[in-house]
């Protein structure tokens, strides 16, 4: 759980969508700040992903 987390913060997903931290600066962020972030990015991912799937769900404009 531990490492997944701190991938998290330290991924940054195509297009640059995301949180870029490098290592070195997730491990220096105090705890709290960094479970905040963790906890944030993955509210942000779920907000993203609901958006996406209801664009892919609308219809599209121009007759296609």
């Amino acid at each position: 759980m531990w490492r997944e987390s701190l991938f998290s913060l330290c991924w940054q997903q195509h297009g640059g969508s995301g949180v870029l931290a490098t290592l070195g600066d997730a491990l220096e962020l105090p705890t709290t700040d960094r479970d905040w972030l963790i906890e944030r990015i993955g509210e942000q991912r779920a907000r993203e992903a609901k958006e996406l799937e209801k664009a892919a769900r609308a219809p599209r404009r121009g007759g296609r």
